[in-house]
């Protein structure tokens, strides 16, 4: 989300400064309009009696999560610019990965066998032991415990604090 204020007149730069940002819905509460804009369909919040017609900064909390919000910013510019910006957030098949590669190490610190953990992450119904030797099920939780290992050798934490993609 970008917060979004009028700018205060002494900081305006001469004339202009003003985007027309088209909006699309939105809803009005005590802290202002909240609504998404039509390029790039960020999630706005026009903060006060900020209006989508007059020049607007940005306002970006300094905490945990500035890094990420700046990053919106950016997005939002670029798409005001017509400017496409890659998406660096994780999609949901990237998050699903991640979940069973965790899965899969705790698994093992519990000391469990690799069909054990088959078995939870993909259901008995799909995983069975008869197949298990030449099951893709086994190769690929072979894969998650390997990938999950690495993701912790190099500092897992990072991945997590990536922001979410609604999808």
């Amino acid at each position: 989300m970008v917060n979004l204020i009028e700018v205060p007149r002494d900081l305006r730069a001469g004339q202009g400064g003003a985007y027309d940002l088209p909006l699309a819905g939105g809803r009005h509460d005590e802290i202002g309009l909240h609504a998404r804009s039509l390029l790039g369909r960020t999630q706005l919040a026009l903060l006060e009696d900020a209006r989508p017609g007059e020049p607007l900064a940005a306002v970006i909390p300094l905490d945990d999560m500035a890094h990420e919000r700046l990053k919106a910013i950016e997005r939002f510019i670029r798409s005001i610019h017509r400017q496409h910006l890659p998406d660096a957030r994780l999609t949901a098949a990237q998050r699903r990965r991640l979940s069973h590669m965790l899965r899969c190490l705790d698994g093992r610190d519990q000391k469990a066998s690799h069909f054990e953990v088959a078995t939870t992450l993909f259901g008995r119904r799909l995983v069975s032991a008869a197949d298990w030797h030449d099951s893709a099920f086994r190769y690929q939780t072979h894969r998650l415990v390997r990938d999950g290992l690495r993701m912790v050798e190099r500092g897992y934490r990072q991945l997590l604090r990536a922001r979410r993609r609604r999808s």
